[in-house]
């Protein structure tokens, strides 16, 4: 459902309404807008991808190992392929800068190399450096695949609770400490800059840039993940806890059917 989600044009989304009953401040406007396009999603499917859901094009970047595969769908909820992990590699810049066909061919060198990376890395790094005079490691990217993703079958009334008691918690930990008061009233709505490397912009608190990642961290795992998960599991409940996506309609939406188990 998400992958729906990230290719849905958020501009098309009233990002005024609310999220929730009572008001929900820890969430940035782009967090808000994907928040309520899965609510759109339950509460109509048809009208929302008729009107709202824009469906991305496959581009090639030509910086990455594999690029343009279809994500799949399965009919079968036990496929040990649903729970396997999806691996990807950055290719080097090095030959980035040399051009698409040096990339291509990078690509069918590294399908012929690849067994090395688990089996034996420095052989591989020694094959680098040998064929193409480089000296640093692939960056191997792992993202491990969602899954199926079993829903808890809560009332209505018991996720309001949960969702309330989230909420003040997050609101203690707010108020917890001067440290993190003054970090999170700058950059409660902003998380995702824990996970980024660069120096974080507008930093004028008095903590380092590793202390702020740090916290943001803490308040995204503890509360606003949680808070993600619990609220689309709200908006199911309460819309369409039956929502099924037929195969058709899948495949319209540009996945791929799973070739072991549908």
């Amino acid at each position: 459902m998400m992958s729906i989600i990230f290719e849905t044009d958020l501009v098309e989304i009233d990002g005024k309404k609310n999220i929730y009953k009572i008001p929900i401040y820890m969430f940035s406007d782009f967090e808000k807008k994907r928040l309520l396009a899965i609510y759109e999603l339950f509460e109509d499917a048809d009208k929302f991808f008729s009107e709202t859901y824009k469906k991305r094009e496959q581009v090639d970047t030509y910086t990455m190992i594999t690029e343009g595969r279809k994500p799949s769908y399965h009919e079968d909820i036990e496929c040990e392929l649903l729970n396997s992990h999806y691996k990807n590699y950055k290719i080097p810049q090095d030959i980035i800068d040399k051009g698409r066909s040096s990339v291509v061919e990078f690509r069918n060198w590294f399908k012929e190399v690849e067994h090395f990376l688990e089996e034996s890395p420095d052989i591989f790094v020694a094959r680098l450096q040998m064929r193409w005079g480089i000296t640093t490691n692939v960056k191997a990217i792992n993202i491990n695949n969602s899954g199926a993703v079993e829903m808890e079958n809560r009332t209505i009334p018991e996720l309001e609770k949960a969702i309330d008691k989230r909420i003040k918690e997050a609101g203690r930990f707010y108020y917890k400490s001067k440290k993190n008061t003054e970090i999170l009233k700058r950059f409660s709505r902003k998380t995702y800059l824990a996970y980024k490397k660069e120096d974080i912009w507008g930093n004028n608190t008095e903590y380092s840039d590793e202390e702020v990642r740090e916290l943001l961290k803490e308040y995204d795992d503890k509360f606003k993940k949680p808070l993600t998960q619990d609220l689309i599991h709200y908006y199911r409940m309460k819309l369409n806890p039956n929502l099924k996506l037929k195969s058709r309609l899948l495949v319209e939406l540009g996945f791929a059917a799973c070739g072991n188990c549908a």
